[in-house]
Formats: C-alpha cells, sequence, structure tokens
C-alpha cells in the first residue's frame, strides 16, 4: 500500500510528493516462493516511469540477461507437448521475462519502505480532506498514519478492496477474489544433467509453451547466474495448467518433494519424449527442486466507493487475472502511468479530484474486468487442442486486447 501526502521536507518526495510505501510482508525477500513474470507490450511505458538511475538496473531482473535478443528470443512458441511439433509461435518484439524478486529487488532500491504493515482501518469520516490509514505491525502495535490519497497494491486478496466494499451489500463476499477452477503447478529446478539443460535452451532460451491433453504448461528459464559466454548456470521452471479446484481435492500436496511427485506423475505419458525428459529428471528433493501447487485466484472489477477520490486500487488488488497471455503485469504499468497523471493533474491544475480519480476508477475496472474475463476464456481454449485457433494468443498474439 501507498499512501501519498503534501510535500514534508524531512521526507523524499516524488513530483513534489511525499510518498510512504508500507509491505505487510517482513521483509524484501520473504517469500519462498518466486516466479517469473512477462513484460511486453507495457514495456516502454515501465521504461517511461523509472527514473534512469533504477532503469540502469534492469537487467539485474531478467531471467537470461546474457541473451543476444533477437527475432527468437523475442518470440514466445507453442508447441504440441504430445509430439514436440511446434504449433505456433507468438511475436513479442523487445520483451523481457523477469522474476518478481528480482524485480521487487530493482525498484526498491533507495526506497524508505516499512515493512511487517498490514492496513486494517481507513477513515475518512474524521478528516474530509484526509486519510487516517490505520496499520498493524508483527507484533500487533498499531499506528496511524494520515495521507491525501491512499493507493491500495496489496495484490490478489487486498485488504484495501476489502475495506471499499465493506459498506456494500453482501461487500465482504464481492472484494473476495473468486477460485478460478484451474490448478497450477510449478517446479524451479535445478537440473543436474547439462543434456537436459540444453535440450530446454534449444527448445526457447527465454520460455516455451506445450499443450497436452487437457493442460498447458511452460518451460523457460528462472535466474542465470555466472558470467558470459561460457561460465552461465541456469536455473529453470516448468509449469502446469489444468482444470480443477482445491475445493474439490483439498488434500493435493501444496508445496515440497511431495508436490514434485504428484506433479511428476500427473503428466506421465502426456508428453512427447524431450518434454517428458524435462519432467522425469526432475529432481525430488529441496535441494534441487521448489515446488508449488496452488489454485488461481482471479476477480471481475466491479465499482468501489473511492471515498471522494482519496483511495483505490491498482494492479492485482483491482483486477487479477490468470496468467494466461501475460496481461496483468502490463495492465498494472497502465494502472500505475493513469494513476500519477490524475495525480499530476490535480496538483498542477487544480481540477476536481473526485472527478480525476472516478475516471481512474472507470477505466480501471472496465479495462481489468475485460482483460480477466479474457483470461479466463484464454485458459479454458487452452484446455483442448480443438479450440487452440480460437485462443487470442493465436488470433492475435500477446500484444494489446483490451
Amino acid at each position: 500500500m501507498a499512501a501519498s501526502k503534501d510535500s514534508n521536507p524531512s521526507q523524499p518526495t516524488v513530483h513534489g510528493f511525499t510518498v510512504l510505501i508500507y509491505d505487510s510482508e517482513p521483509h524484501l525477500n520473504s517469500r519462498p516462493r518466486d516466479w517469473t513474470i512477462a513484460l511486453h507490450w507495457a514495456l516502454p511505458i515501465f521504461s517511461s516511469l523509472l527514473p534512469s538511475s533504477i532503469l540502469a538496473n534492469f537487467d539485474h531482473a531478467v531471467s537470461n540477461p546474457h541473451l543476444d535478443f533477437d527475432e527468437w528470443a523475442e518470440t514466445l512458441p507453442m508447441y504440441n507437448g504430445e509430439t514436440g511439433d511446434l504449433m505456433f509461435k507468438s511475436a513479442v518484439p523487445g520483451a523481457r521475462r523477469i522474476t518478481r524478486r528480482g524485480l521487487r529487488e530493482v525498484l526498491s532500491d533507495g526506497l524508505d519502505i516499512a515493512w511487517g504493515r498490514k492496513v486494517t482501518r481507513l477513515d475518512t469520516e474524521s478528516n474530509p480532506e484526509k486519510v487516517k490509514v490505520t496499520l498493524e505491525g508483527e507484533e500487533g502495535v498499531e499506528e496511524e498514519v494520515w495521507a491525501d490519497f491512499v493507493l491500495g497494491t496489496d495484490g490478489a486478496g487486498s485488504k484495501v478492496r476489502e475495506i471499499l466494499f465493506a459498506d456494500q451489500e453482501n461487500g465482504e463476499e464481492k472484494a473476495k477474489a473468486k477460485r478460478s477452477g484451474f490448478m497450477i503447478g510449478t517446479c524451479v529446478v535445478d537440473y543436474q544433467d547439462e543434456d537436459v539443460v540444453r535440450k530446454v535452451l534449444e527448445k526457447h532460451p527465454v520460455m516455451a509453451m506445450a499443450m497436452s491433453r487437457g493442460a498447458v504448461g511452460a518451460f523457460g528459464v528462472q535466474y542465470t547466474t555466472g558470467t558470459p559466454p561460457s561460465n552461465l548456470h541456469h536455473t529453470f521452471f516448468w509449469t502446469k495448467i489444468w482444470k480443477g479446484s482445491l475445493s474439490t481435492t483439498p488434500d493435493l500436496p501444496r508445496k515440497g518433494p511431495e508436490a514434485v511427485r504428484y506433479l511428476k506423475q500427473s503428466w506421465q505419458g502426456d508428453l512427447s519424449p524431450d518434454f517428458q525428459s524435462f519432467v522425469d529428471v526432475t529432481p525430488e528433493d529441496d535441494t534441487h527442486t521448489q515446488a508449488f501447487i496452488d489454485e488461481m485466484g482471479t476477480w471481475i472489477a466491479q465499482p468501489f466507493d473511492n471515498r471522494d477520490g482519496r483511495v483505490t486500487l491498482a494492479g492485482d488488488a483491482g483486477h487479477p487475472m490468470l496468467i494466461l497471455r501475460g496481461q496483468g503485469f502490463q495492465h498494472a504499468v497502465i494502472d500505475v502511468q493513469n494513476y500519477v497523471q490524475a495525480l499530476l493533474a490535480i496538483r498542477d491544475s487544480g481540477a476536481d479530484r473526485k472527478d480525476l480519480v472516478a475516471a481512474y476508477d472507470k477505466d480501471m475496472v472496465e479495462r481489468g474486468s475485460e482483460a480477466a474475463l479474457q483470461a479466463l476464456e484464454e485458459a479454458e481454449l487452452a484446455m483442448d487442442a480443438k479450440s487452440v485457433e480460437k485462443m487470442l494468443m493465436v488470433r492475435k498474439g500477446h500484444g494489446r486486447s483490451v
């Protein structure tokens, strides 16, 4: 969550605003799980939003930064996972695949972030022009902060979103992210077989997708360490998405060696020899493989009370969506661009706060809801080889569609 207020000489400012950042996680890399994110059509906008000193370190977030990013590297191929044949490829010019952890490390440089703080209340009644934000620290100690604007960027299970819906009928239920009916399992693998490493990179040096019976998968590079050209070490990931729900399989292993075994067994006999080998040689120990299984969540954005333009949402807090076509982060970047422009217009022209934030919300809700619905449909179409040709990924690639 970010809160902004009038400039204070004792605090660093951005465009004349003092920005306070609160994160519920105890420290920067507290999550054991990391994942990759595709940054493609929104990359120019993303770059324009960052100071040059931060942008200069962007390669530190890139999964495989030492590539010659030619036409093939900036393509996302889809293979028939059962035959190993290339089905189609989607051009993603300029795209980079980054890790969540690496991105947080790059973007947090120079920021004073208050860690381990969870928002519990937003009071917009005590002062008609301010928001009193109540936060709870790791030991249950509460603190209060006054702000002119509050932006909730607290993820798919957003507490800020929950608060904004609290006064509506069935508000708590409306605000909840819903189970999508699609499961995702991921193994982050340090392969011990150089022949397998070579074969994965031959499929694609960034990420290749593969469709099999009732599932879609991805195989790619998660981390690259060492020095080019010959002393590089790659850590890989492979992911499987299939129809299912934790509500019907509550005893499914969620992480660790048992999750590795479950994922490997679930794909036995469904893949061509090369893709099958990437799965079969995955070590079943915590030293070389991290595995996670979960049901993907989504929330179809809908209007909410923004407290007269003082509180709103962005990113997954405003429109969590499935990962098909990699649109979620792109729309989060658009949110940031639009929100910054709204704040600057309020500051520079004296434009009405309520009108500008209402316009921001309208765009975010309409754009985010449509993109989330598209992602759900894309997942459905990906489950059956007969419907693949209807996918946006096939018809329009990975470009902007909302």
